[in-house]
């Protein structure tokens, strides 16, 4: 008896296991994600206040305007600047552009009771500080007002070059919106900012070339406090351009976060890019970036809304924070959540690479431990591997586990069983029920399939001469020729009736060719019998004759039988008649005879000879059948045979018996011509009737 081996499977898996165990340590996953957790959370208070540096500088950049405006109103108001001086004032706004690089522009409109007095406005050229400064008056000039123009160059002196290019006013500027919405009560003394527009100063130039500003009003008031006029300072918003980026530098000059700014609908009011446009938005002034990147498209689809989001499998965080003293604008601050948690990776890394190498280390001083495993299981994985292959040879039990052993042993008896088994039924169902893991259930299902039939000439006189034990051995010897002839041709062996065969093709294996497997079976058939009558094995008895019918039908395939006994064969009105053109061999002398419906699919490849029309017996339409020759290029005499008899024979279905009986008196050595010729001489004895149409009805199976 073999050692039972004192390794299990069950022991190497605990040894196996503490070693990893002991290597790989307390876990880690948990630590990890309450670190990640503590990290995001303090990050919402450094994107809050960089946030909030955004909020100061912009406070900052709007605050020149106002202490511009500032500056004049407090020195219109007491008597500092005085209106009745329009030289003086484009002086003092002269000044105040050129101290505040931002400013675009600075205007005075002065009204008195009796109505609109005039408007002086200096402005840049440019958004270039460097440029050139001008100066606009508007002033009544008779029934209209007129504009003059003062056109310094760049660095020029206040009053370096004269007005000129006057130019007629349609409208007075004090019934403008902006002015009147200054000088509403609701408004009046306070100073009113604008969002994002173009300059009015601009007016005159294509829409590209404006530049883009935001305003602050202010009315101012004489000494005696009356109203005086609308202040208006414009500042270039190029100027707030710069902010997000000075915003993202605050955070850290190489990283990956972005500012923004933006409205409560989520349009932005800064640029991206120097290269994007201005547009209006729904009556808005907004930037139309050419390339908004997908973090950002993502936080300004949900503008106001600080959290997170995920852009193609990367997780950012969000934080938006309102703006004041602006139409409703917020800062946005979007950064990767990887920015805030790149050392508690490095971390996690460092960690990793420590349990991977204490990992190989467990592995490789449980190598030696795995080894038999690893072979035993091999062995499993091939034998299980030939099993599921059909390769059934029997093959060793043993192995250096008891587990494995007892696994082989199990493989081995499965594989007697499913060796025993494929004596009884086709192998192709074997394997078809083996890869569906299923039963066989009653039942069938219409297949066109290609039958065989055979059967032994005189075998019951051989029966009757041998031994019962002589008689067994030869029809072992035949039928084994007889069924490597079928299998070569992929078919499915039926079962044995007596000295018969009965065999089909396309099931349970589609076989889309298997009306000329069927044919190419029964020719290899006889060449097998050939060769075991020749052989030693046969032991010198006579040659059988085995005769071969074939047919091709739709008929039921299946189950059948009991639930606890079934049979795999075919059932159908075709099973009979190739049943019965086997039996029609007899009547003709011929080995094969196949069915007109075999023949179609099969007559490209192999030769035939069509041998009559009969009504085989029990059924009333009549079919062609044919002798089965063999492949065209083996059987030349045969085919001129053939092409002699099929003459004569057409001549029978004309009527023309003389004739037909003429041809085949030269074919006296020919079975079918002998008995074409006999009923030949009985039909010119026997004329038949005027409907005859030359089917013969057979009278035996």
């Amino acid at each position: 008896m073999a050692r039972t081996p004192w390794l299990t499977l069950a022991r190497l898996y605990v040894l196996t296991t503490l070693t990893i165990a002991v290597a790989g340590g307390a876990a880690f996953a948990a630590f990890l994600e309450s670190s990640r957790q503590s990290l995001v959370e303090r990050s919402d208070a450094l994107r809050d206040a960089e946030a909030r540096r955004v909020e100061e500088r912009l406070a900052a950049e709007l605050a020149v305007g106002g202490t511009a405006l500032d500056d004049i109103e407090r020195a219109v108001r007491f008597g500092a600047l005085r209106l009745d001086d329009p030289g003086t004032v484009e002086a003092r706004l002269f000044s105040e552009l050129l101290d505040h690089p931002t400013l675009s522009d600075v205007t005075l409109t002065h009204a008195t009771g009796a109505g609109f007095a005039w408007q002086i406005s200096v402005f840049r050229a440019s958004a270039d500080p460097r440029s050139a400064v001008l100066t606009r008056r508007i002033a009544p000039g008779g029934s209209t007002l007129v504009a003059a123009m003062r056109l310094r160059s760049p660095g020029a002196g206040l009053s370096d070059v004269p007005f000129e290019l006057e130019t007629a006013i349609p409208s007075d500027p004090t019934t403008h919106d902006t002015y009147e919405a200054t000088v509403a009560p609701a408004n009046y003394g306070r100073a009113i900012w604008s969002d994002l527009a173009f300059s009015e100063l601009d007016a005159a130039l294509p829409e590209a070339e404006r530049r883009v500003v935001l305003t602050v009003q202010k009315v101012v008031e004489d000494p005696p406090g009356k109203l005086a006029g609308v202040l208006r300072v414009g500042l270039l918003a190029h100027t707030i351009d710069a902010l997000p980026r000075l915003g993202a530098a605050d955070i850290d000059p190489a990283g990956p976060q972005r500012v923004v700014l933006c409205d409560a609908q989520g349009r932005l009011v800064a640029r991206l890019a120097p290269g994007d446009r201005f547009d209006l938005s729904s009556d808005d002034l907004r930037v139309v970036a050419s390339q908004v990147p997908p973090e950002i498209a993502a936080a300004l689809a949900h503008p106001g809304q600080s959290g997170a989001v995920d852009v193609g499998g990367v997780r950012y965080l969000v934080t938006f924070r309102p703006l004041k003293n602006t139409q409703s604008w917020q800062a946005g601050v979007v950064v990767p959540e990887e920015y805030y948690t790149r050392d508690l990776r490095a971390l996690r890394d460092r960690f990793l690479g420590a349990l991977v190498a204490l990992t190989v280390l467990a592995l490789l001083g449980g190598a030696a431990a795995l080894r038999p495993v690893r072979r035993s299981l091999a062995r499993v994985v091939e034998a299980t591997g030939r099993m599921r292959r059909f390769e059934l040879a029997p093959s060793t039990t043993e192995a250096p586990l008891r587990e494995v052993a007892e696994v082989m042993e199990g493989v081995e008896r499965a594989k007697t069983s499913m060796r025993a088994l494929g004596k009884y039924v086709p192998m192709d169902l074997v394997r078809e029920l083996h890869a569906a893991n299923r039963e066989p259930e009653l039942g069938g299902e219409l297949v066109e399939l290609s039958m065989m039939f055979t059967d032994i000439e005189g075998f019951t006189t051989l029966s009757e001469r041998l031994a019962p034990d002589a008689l067994a051995r030869a029809l072992g010897l035949y039928f084994e020729a007889m069924t490597s002839g079928v299998r070569s041709t992929g078919g499915t062996l039926d079962k044995f009736i007596g000295d018969a065969v009965m065999a089909f093709w396309n099931a349970p294996t589609r076989r889309p060719d298997h009306a000329r497997r069927a044919c190419l079976a029964a020719l290899a058939c006889l060449r097998a019998t050939r060769a075991l009558y020749a052989s030693a094995a046969w032991d010198g008895l006579p040659p059988l004759f085995t005769r071969f019918g074939l047919h091709t039908a739709r008929v039921m395939v299946g189950h059948f039988g009991a639930p606890e006994r079934l049979s795999y064969t075919a059932l159908g009105d075709g099973v009979n008649l190739a049943a019965r053109l086997e039996g029609l061999c007899k009547h003709y002398g011929v080995a094969a005879l196949a069915s007109e419906a075999t023949v179609a699919q099969t007559k490209d490849e192999l030769a035939f000879r069509l041998i009559d029309k009969v009504a085989v017996k029990g059924k009333h339409l009549a079919v062609r059948v044919y002798e089965l020759l063999g492949a065209p290029s083996e059987c030349a005499p045969e085919l001129e045979l053939a092409g002699a008899y099929e003459s004569a024979l057409g001549a029978y279905f004309s009527r023309d018996f003389t004739r037909a009986r003429e041809i085949l008196r030269t074919l006296q050595d020919d079975p079918p011509s002998r008995v074409l010729a006999a009923r030949c001489e009985a039909l010119l004895v026997t004329p038949p009737p005027s409907d005859w149409d030359g089917v013969y009805v057979a009278r035996s199976k």
